[in-house]
């Protein structure tokens, strides 16, 4: 069975979207930044032209924006 790649986020920078992943990665959430990486590994992805976002596969998706809120709600704190 193949896991759906989805769209977490869209980001207006790079550093934001680097910043974000690493933190999926780094709590067990595999991640990709960007539309170029994701029409390399998905080229259905190819007319797709919406701005720099963070994919996760869809299982993930409800972890993944839990763990990004508790981590930029603590970082204003």
């Amino acid at each position: 069975m193949e896991d759906k790649v989805v769209a977490l986020k869209t980001y207006e920078n790079i550093a934001n979207a680097n910043l974000d992943s690493e933190i999926l990665k780094r709590n067990g959430i595999e991640a990709l930044v960007g539309e170029e990486q994701v029409v390399e590994l998905f080229p259905m992805f190819k007319d797709i032209d919406e701005g720099l976002k963070v994919y996760v596969f869809e299982k993930d998706y409800r972890k993944a924006l839990e763990l990004l809120k508790d981590y930029h709600s603590a970082d204003v704190k």
